[in-house]
């Protein structure tokens, strides 16, 4: 065993140990009244029970009333708003990755690899597809059913010491109604202002016998959610696909390689015998979509671009608690949920023949270019040479991609109590099942070579192609992926004994679990068919031991000091140890004053350190381009995974005080502080095409960017910090009913890391330079109740951010605007058992803040931030029986 963990078992044994009776010895104060205290709980962040809620961690919580009052679909919407998810996550409106209609959190700006999902204290299975290349594993929100939750916990610090790895921005534990008795039906429908995005959703909740009285309960929750696709051509912002009128834009929607020759540089379109281009694209001049002479035959792509995919929810859930005998009692529960997302695959709509296209060589594995010249003997080749094309083959079908996504997690356990001691053993088996179908849109190598030397493909009419032609060089594919979580645990809490000022709080517990993740790729893939192919082939597994130990010890009446450690062990990596130190004192009955320190780790995920390998697509401001200096270009990016990856290491800082001044009030501020040591990661994309760094960036012979390299690597440090606050204010009135006011406010002070191997740290935060990173982010809420009415008044804010994508962006832009949005919730009671609602979110019709980078797929504002939805309405019922 290694020696850390061997450390903290004997750290336990020791602190299990009885005290001296001298230090047993305390006042009665059952027989004085005073046992009627609060109960006391576990607070996400340890594994202590304890009456006060606010611990030397900072936790935010979110209640039923407020889940309610949000007027969010999922758990991932409700946690995409809350302000210490400043960015760099995926969300469901990104669909260009393979992570499509799934959705993470990255809290405090770190990527979602580095904050940890609990469901009821317990990890989730990864999604099987990774993210942001195969850097992130995380887990998909969509898959955990918001109507059985009873409340969010979000700790906002550090917490490696008590969960381990992945805890490194801080924890979300979702935790869901227990000892629920009665029943209730449920279902809303919504739409949007300006049209499409139609849901409907329908559940069920109930719960079966009183855990005290009937020694049991059980509860059953049932969830299904449809909500229609919204494409481009769906929103005026984006429907033109035109953007000549803004700083910098262009017809950036636009394609200009629906059918066209490349003769020295110039773009000559593809024209029949009657000067007309090939169906589906217009003759239009070349020069506002990519900067080439000439006129080209385009297409515009919004209609087959999707801003917010389709998604269909099935989801259950159910928990049940049986008393075994007065002191035991055995529980159990099930998650199963299934889901499934349709959207047009964002960069690539339709098959394009153009330069900078590969393929794997079925005999090496390796990719190798597919030559874009169109043969000399081609009839549809006016030249007598061979001459470079763009082609866009609408015939073959269009790249709409399906999500389909199992998962399930099963848990049975047991726990008691003694007169010092709670005690818990469970084991759990959890999985994330994906498959990936694409109905078509792809080419056949060797059959399109076939095609265009024969011309058995007609360019200029492709509706005369024989359908022979096209059954051969068309492609469908399914792309599978399993994760895989065992686990089992043990753990004790209670009191060692007392101190002068107080009991002793103690925990220890002992964990094992194995992790396994398979991402294949398509067999017309691996078989060398497939040009253009999108690869995220990943096989990892390994076994995690770990043993931890806390407790907290009261130094004086107000004074706590809170210590824990925690001994991992990775069987492909090696050790980690992670130790925490908190205050928590309050010299006064309304001031609390809190600090924590830390250390902690990150595994490199299993897509990270295995023999994986990523071939993907998007876009990158390309300073060199021949055609367009500046212009967005769409090269292929290839990454692969590294065996010889160490652990990121972390310093977690945290500094806080908590001021209730007057009955009803809460004001806490606090101050956070991240130090990350071998950050694992890629070079900067950008800054490698930027500073066209030879070995990374290939180019053809004109000089037009084909592909960029990246491996993953222990970069260097990152670190940044940044300020929490938190306001909850009621007011009860008699006359006017109760008021309700909280406000949670986050400050990115900086957030420094390299953007190239060994480089400076730089900072990115309040910019675009990388991942888009606002200072400032808020949500404001303001609720009223009176008689059977409550209404609530939401306001999300986000600041704008220096735009630093690009010099040609910065050229014509300084600055990206902030945003707010209003949501408004009306309910009403006033009939028996039965709730009627309405919810309109984004009450101003707020358009997304113009960013003049594009960053999203062909339109002008960030996709992690934003999206547009628009002003949307729900009308909805409950009734409880």
């Amino acid at each position: 065993m290694p020696q850390h963990t061997l450390l903290v078992a004997a750290l336990a044994a020791a602190l299990a140990a009885p005290l001296p009776a001298a230090a047993e010895t305390s006042a009665d104060t059952s027989a004085t009244g005073d046992a009627s205290t609060l109960a006391a709980v576990r607070v996400t962040g340890s594994n202590i029970k304890r009456t006060d809620t606010e611990t030397a961690n900072p936790v935010q919580v979110i209640g039923r009333e407020q889940l309610e009052a949000t007027g969010k679909a999922s758990v991932a919407d409700v946690l995409r708003s809350i302000s210490a998810n400043t960015g760099n996550a995926a969300n469901e409106t990104s669909n260009s990755g393979w992570a499509s209609g799934s959705a993470g959190i990255g809290l405090r700006g770190l990527s979602q690899k580095n904050t940890l999902v609990l469901l009821n204290g317990r990890r989730l299975a990864n999604y099987g597809f990774p993210a942001n290349g195969l850097s992130d594993t995380f887990v998909n929100l969509n898959a955990l059913p918001l109507v059985a939750v009873e409340r969010i916990e979000v700790l906002k610090d550090g917490a490696s010491a008590v969960y381990g790895s992945d805890a490194v921005a801080g924890v979300v534990n979702i935790i869901t109604r227990q000892n629920y008795q009665g029943a209730e039906i449920g279902g809303s429908v919504g739409t949007a202002d300006q049209g499409g995005l139609d849901e409907t959703k329908l559940k069920f909740v109930g719960g079966l016998g009183d855990l005290e009285s009937d020694g049991y309960n059980i509860l059953f929750s049932l969830e299904a959610y449809n909500r229609d696709r919204l494409d481009q051509d769906e929103r005026d912002l984006t429907q033109s696909g035109i953007y000549s009128d803004k700083p910098g834009g262009r017809w950036n929607g636009w394609s200009a390689k629906g059918a066209r020759y490349l003769i020295n540089g110039a773009s000559v379109p593809m024209l029949d015998g009657n000067g007309q281009c090939p169906d589906g694209t217009t003759l239009v001049a070349s020069a506002p979509i990519d900067g080439l002479a000439g006129n080209t035959c385009g297409f515009n792509q919004a209609p087959f671009t999707t801003l917010i995919p389709s998604t269909k929810r099935w989801q259950a859930y159910a928990n049940g608690t049986f008393r075994v005998s007065d002191n035991v009692e055995a529980f159990g529960e099930v998650l199963y949920s299934e889901v499934k997302g349709v959207s047009w695959f964002g960069s690539s709509p339709f098959f394009t023949l153009e330069s900078g296209r590969f393929a794997l060589n079925a005999d090496t594995g390796l990719a190798e270019p597919v030559s874009s010249n169109l043969p000399a003997n081609n009839p549809y080749n006016p030249y007598g040479r061979a001459v470079p094309i763009e082609y866009t083959f609408f015939n073959l079908g269009g790249t709409v991609k399906t999500n389909r996504s199992q998962s399930y997690r099963g848990l049975v356990g047991l726990r008691g109590s003694s007169e010092r001691w709670d005690w818990e053993v469970g084991a759990f088996g959890a999985r994330s099942s994906e498959r990936e179908t694409v109905s078509g849109g792809f080419a056949n190598r060797w059959a399109l070579a076939d095609a265009l030397a024969t011309g058995s493909y007609n360019l200029l009419d492709p509706s005369a192609t024989p359908q022979s032609v096209l059954d051969g060089i068309n492609i469908a594919t399914l792309r599978p992926a399993e994760s895989k979580l065992q686990g089992i645990d043990a753990k004790v809490s209670g009191t060692l004994g007392r101190t002068w000022a107080g009991d002793i709080g103690f925990a220890s517990g002992l964990e094992w679990r194995r992790e396994k993740l398979d991402s294949n790729n398509p067999w017309q893939i691996d078989a060398g068919l497939q040009v253009r192919p999108a690869i995220a082939e990943v096989h990892g597994e390994r076994t995690v031991t770990a043993a931890y130990a806390e407790a907290i010890v009261p130094l004086a009446s107000r004074l706590e000091l809170s210590v824990a450690a925690r001994a991992d062990h990775y069987d492909d990596f090696g050790d980690a140890f992670s130790p925490k130190l908190g205050l928590r004192w309050q010299p006064l009955d309304f001031l609390l004053v809190r600090a924590a320190a830390s250390k902690g780790f990150r595994a490199p995920s299993l897509s990270e350190n295995s023999d994986s390998t990523s071939i993907s697509y998007g876009s990158v401001v390309d300073p060199r381009d021949p055609d367009l200096p500046g212009s967005r270009q769409n090269p292929t990016f290839f990454t692969v995974g590294n065996t010889d990856l160490k652990p990121e290491r972390t310093r977690s800082y945290n500094f806080g005080v908590v001021l209730s001044p007057w009955a009803n009030t809460n004001l806490s501020v606090d101050y956070y502080k991240i130090e990350l040591e071998n950050l694992v990661g890629t070079n900067n994309t950008q800054t490698l095409v930027t500073n066209d760094v030879p070995g990374a960036v290939q180019r053809d012979e004109r000089g037009k960017i084909q592909a960029v390299y990246n491996r993953y690597q222990n970069l260097s440090d990152l670190k940044t910090s940044g300020i929490d606050v938190e306001l909850r204010q009621r007011v009860p009135t008699d006359r006017f009913g109760t008021f309700n006011l909280s406000s949670a406010y986050t400050h990115v002070r900086d957030y420094r890391r390299p953007t190239v191997i060994g480089g400076p740290l730089v900072d990115y935060a309040g910019s675009n330079l990388g991942a888009t990173l606002p200072k400032n982010k808020a949500t404001t809420s303001l609720d009223w109740a009176y008689g059977d009415v409550r209404t609530a008044l939401t306001w999300y804010y986000t600041s704008g951010y220096d735009q630093k994508a690009s010099t040609t962006a910065q050229a014509v832009q300084d600055r990206v605007d902030s945003y707010s949005q209003f949501d408004l919730y009306v309910g009403y009671t006033g009939f028996e058992q039965l709730t009627l609602y309405a919810k309109i979110q984004n009450l101003g019709d707020e358009a997304p803040p113009y960013d003049a980078s594009f960053p999203g797929i062909r339109a002008p504002y960030d996709f992690s931030q934003y999206d547009l939805r628009g002003r949307y309405f729900t009308v909805g019922f409950d009734y409880r029986f």
